[in-house]
């Protein structure tokens, strides 16, 4: 996955309406859906109508969620989708960053590829979502990356990240 440019002031104004139209829809889903099963399948006597609830509910996620998944690749959603495959990209990263980080220290240049393209992406998305509580770490990070790569005599370029180098970190 490649880094792109992405205007932070449209990412935040998009993120917070599709979020409130995502929470509205499912609301409203949720709502109609539950009184509509059980007006169709409830017991008024008993009052026990969880279940019906429960199903309005959980198909309303559904629904909401395939609603979400059909738009992703919509232009109004490029922003959004890229954030969203760019945290899954790091989280993968996240998940074996121990074992990269010790491999690294030794000179592994593949470790080396990868600590960049994670702290590059790390850096970006932190910057998109005003996470600054943590860039003076992530910059403590870079700077070890640095003197690695100097030390190891090493040249590294994110841009050649691939999810594939994650394999030989298990």
């Amino acid at each position: 996955m490649q880094f792109k440019p992405v205007d932070k002031s449209q990412y935040k104004q998009r993120y917070k309406t599709v979020g409130i139209a995502l929470v509205a829809a499912l609301v409203i889903l949720a709502l109609s859906l539950s009184t509509l099963f059980v007006a169709l399948w409830g017991d008024a006597n008993t009052g026990d109508n969880f279940w019906l609830n429960f199903s309005g509910v959980a198909l309303a996620a559904f629904i909401s969620a395939a609603i979400l998944r059909h738009y992703k690749g919509h232009p109004y959603m490029s922003e959004l989708s890229y954030v969203w495959d760019l945290k899954q990209e790091l989280n993968q990263i996240n998940r074996k960053l121990k074992k990269i980080r010790d491999a690294a220290a030794q000179g592994d240049a593949t470790a080396l590829l990868i600590l960049q393209y994670y702290y590059q992406g790390c850096e970006q998305l932190w910057t998109l979502d005003d996470n600054t509580l943590v860039m003076e770490e992530l910059k403590q990070w870079q700077a070890e990356l640095q003197n690695w790569l100097t030390q190891f005599a090493i040249s590294v370029d994110a841009g050649d990240y691939k999810r594939a180098l994650l394999l030989a970190y298990k």
